[in-house]
């Protein structure tokens, strides 16, 4: 059994961008209504909103068990378990076959319905995130590239 945690260091990096966020809103309306209150007030809404993203929503551990199975826990309640076996795993969306590469999304489409949704894992570390695609099978390391022939004029 493998887990995986949010690492520390990510989740003060996107505290300070609130933080910032924040503080550019608070100016930015300070200017145009020159009221503080209102100003204050919208600053503290949009970093009030980046602390329940990070420290809540987006604080969950993947744990990949023996038999098969990845569970996902947010303050050691399981929110979600899968078995591997029933879904198609990718980095990207059905939608779309490019990502940002601050993406840091782990897409899964079910076998039987179709349906896509995905598992936000902004808080993992860059290796961490590369490691649970790899585990997942959403990283095909020994599939030979696709040739394409391409027609020249």
């Amino acid at each position: 059994m493998k887990e995986y945690k949010g690492k520390l260091t990510t989740k003060l990096f996107w505290t300070g961008c609130g933080l910032c966020a924040g503080w550019f809103i608070y100016n930015l309306l300070g200017r145009f209504t020159h009221s503080f209150l209102i100003s204050a007030i919208a600053a503290f809404v949009i970093i009030g909103w980046f602390v329940v993203k990070v420290y809540y929503t987006d604080n969950i551990s993947i744990i990949f068990t023996d038999d098969k199975q990845l569970l996902i826990k947010r303050f050691g309640k399981i929110l979600k378990a899968f078995t591997i076996d029933q879904y198609y795993w990718s980095e990207y969306s059905k939608n779309c076959n490019t990502k940002s590469e601050d993406d840091q999304d782990i897409y899964y489409i079910s076998k039987e319905t179709g349906k896509e949704d995905y598992i936000d894992a902004t808080n993992f570390s860059g290796e961490d995130y590369e490691e649970i695609l790899t585990n997942l099978g959403a990283k095909n390391t020994n599939e030979p590239p696709i040739k394409v022939e391409t027609v020249k004029e």
